[in-house]
């Protein structure tokens, strides 16, 4: 710029500014206005409606796969575990309501053998250690069954329960082994319960004998019982 051109004044505009401001009327803008220019502005949005169903059905699929192996099996009961549990229940019946009669008892066992129908030639009647007190038909499990009450000379009372053995296997594990046999003994909830098979028969033998001590006169318990049930020696 050279010095004989005019100067431009610097307050020139902003005087001019500041008229048109005070001359010109004022209104205030739509209410609407800010949001209808800002929906103009923004970007088309497009409908993703099933975005968010498609991750609601992935989440539930993870979530399925992951609790698919904590969820209850269906179990087909053990025949086994069942008949024995169901033995239990009738000696605790036994316990609480079982009479004792060991003077009836010979007479009437051949009649409570023929209701049950199992026909043994030879059961163990008791010795001067061990008194039968009782003998009474049972069924078990939907089997006919017969059950031979024992008294200790101690108190302790032991039941004898043989059944039909159709169909029931004896696992391996938990045999023990008592002069030449090998029963399955196992406790359940204080009790201890001698299993084994002979010929088609199921035979249970339960005592609240549970102690160390205690278990080795059982096994004593047991060979009487088993042997006494063996048929006579034919001469």
């Amino acid at each position: 710029m050279t010095p004989d051109e005019p100067r431009e004044d610097p307050g020139e505009e902003a005087r001019f500014r500041r008229l048109l401001a005070e001359r010109l009327p004022r209104h205030s803008p739509p209410p609407r206005l800010r949001a209808t220019i800002l929906q103009a502005a923004a970007p088309p949005r497009r409908a993703f409606w099933w975005a968010p169903v498609l991750s609601a059905l992935a989440t539930a699929m993870v979530l399925g796969l992951v609790a698919l192996p904590l969820l209850p099996r269906t179990v087909e009961p053990d025949p086994f575990r069942s008949m024995v549990s169901a033995v239990l229940s009738q000696h605790a019946r036994s316990l609480m309501w079982g009479e004792a009669r060991p003077e009836a008892v010979p007479a009437a066992l051949p009649r409570v053998m023929e209701q049950t129908g199992i026909g043994l030639s030879w059961l163990f009647q008791g010795d001067d250690e061990i008194q039968l007190i009782n003998a009474e038909p049972l069924v078990v499990e939907g089997r006919r069954a017969l059950a031979l009450t024992y008294k200790d000379t101690e108190g302790h009372t032991l039941t004898y329960t043989l059944l039909p053995g159709a169909g029931m296997t004896l696992p391996k594990q938990g045999r023990v082994k008592i002069d030449g046999y090998q029963p399955l003994l196992t406790q359940i909830e204080g009790w201890s319960i001698f299993v084994w098979k002979q010929k088609d028969l199921a035979c249970f033998l339960i005592s609240d004998l549970v102690s160390e001590q205690d278990l080795a006169r059982f096994k004593q318990v047991f060979l009487k019982v088993r042997q006494g049930t063996e048929p006579p020696p034919q001469s």
